[in-house]
């Protein structure tokens, strides 16, 4: 039995690989995930806050001599309740937004054959985060500018992200390898999370913009394609939709949401020697401002690390998200998120992992040239 390329890459970023509670040959069911914290200090605030923690469940079974079923359930939750609303990076959007405990992350059955490929049905990771994953390791920070996590979410509406309602066929073909996707029509609010004076009583009347927006897309599709020859990857990926919306500020539209990345990657996360993840993304209608306006933007991500014998790894990289919108910026001004991240990942054996990042923040936001603060933060991860 092979191991599937979207559960590998589940385990790619984790020192230690899930535990094997049974397995007979037959059928093998697996529990992992982790638990973790960060100390944040930014805008002479400091805040203990959940690291993303998550536990995962894993089945697979032995159907036939040919094709194996597959069976994972994957939940996040908020194992430190600070009640604050500081958002670190686009994997942690949707934790911030949910407010509970537990929510659903994953949850999907597949079928695979080793020659005629993986078909998936549920909520699982995009064929678009096939090529935008490689740069989403920062911790902290991180994943905002290559269209994976829009609208505030996990990215699952769009189905660029974490995907729901999604039916997806995967295959390989020597150093090829090729994804494609249907997402059924889904429906949900997503924006951007207010300030603390919003949540008031009697909140200023500007913060009606952070109310939510209601979003609803017809059916969308997405593909993409990848070429990797010893240690270097090149892909593409695609990912389309409609949707309708309905805007505290605007009334209703109908808008086409489109997403075309192109990305590389070198070497291999945490292993010893150099790690390289690039991407650039071009969007239409695809990410809301900072005050929930909709606007065509082109974005890049860059990680750049260097992992040394003694399991010590520095990482830095940039994220990059402006608008690119020639009426949007007629009336709003230029929306640009760029930030700098530098930091140290230290493997402590083979289960946790002791972090350092730092974000050095140069955004420009509207005619006022708003920018967001810098962000300074240690933390740990226990997997298991």
């Amino acid at each position: 039995m092979r191991l599937t390329p979207v559960f590998l890459g589940v385990l790619l970023a984790s020192p230690a690989s899930a535990i094997t509670l049974y397995d007979d040959n037959l059928n093998r069911f697996s529990v992992g995930g982790h638990l973790g914290f960060n100390l944040v200090q930014t805008d002479g605030d400091t805040e203990l806050l959940d690291s993303s923690s998550r536990i995962r469940f894993h089945y697979e079974r032995s159907v036939t001599r040919e094709w194996t079923a597959e069976a994972m359930m994957e939940w996040g939750f908020n194992a430190i309740d600070s009640g604050s609303q500081l958002t670190l990076n686009g994997d942690s959007l949707q934790a911030a937004r949910e407010g509970d405990f537990l929510f659903n992350r994953l949850g999907f059955l597949a079928f695979e054959h080793d020659r005629y490929g993986r078909l998936s049905a549920g909520k699982q990771w995009s064929v678009y985060y096939d090529v935008a994953g490689p740069t989403d390791n920062f911790i902290m920070t991180g994943g905002l500018a290559s269209g994976t996590y829009n609208f505030g979410s996990d990215g699952g509406l769009s189905g660029t992200g974490r995907a729901d309602s999604a039916l997806q066929y995967r295959n390989d073909w020597g150093g090829f390898s090729v994804g494609l996707q249907y997402q059924a029509r889904v429906a949900g609010e997503v924006g951007i999370l207010p300030p603390p004076e919003c949540e008031e009583e009697n909140p200023p009347a500007e913060c009606v913009v952070f109310e939510d927006v209601d979003i609803e897309y017809d059916d969308s599709y997405g593909a993409s394609l990848r070429y990797r020859w010893q240690n270097w990857m090149v892909g593409v990926a695609y990912n389309r939709g409609d949707f309708d919306s309905t805007f505290r500020r605007q009334q209703v539209a109908e808008l086409k949401d489109e997403a075309l990345i192109i990305g590389a990657s070198y070497g291999t996360l945490y292993q010893p020697g150099l790690y390289l993840a690039v991407n650039y993304a071009d969007t239409e209608n695809h990410e809301i401002d900072n005050q929930n306006r909709v606007f065509n933007g082109n974005g890049y991500e860059v990680m750049l690390n260097w992992t040394f014998d003694n399991n010590l790894t520095l990482v830095s990289g940039i994220n990059e998200l402006k608008s690119d919108d020639a009426s949007y910026e007629e009336v709003n001004g230029v929306y640009r998120k760029r930030l700098y991240i530098v930091g140290a990942h230290y493997e402590w054996g083979t289960q946790l992992r002791l972090y350092f990042e730092a974000k050095i923040d140069d955004s420009d936001f509207g005619f006022e040239g708003l920018g967001e603060e810098d962000l300074y933060g240690i933390g740990a991860r226990f997997f298991f």
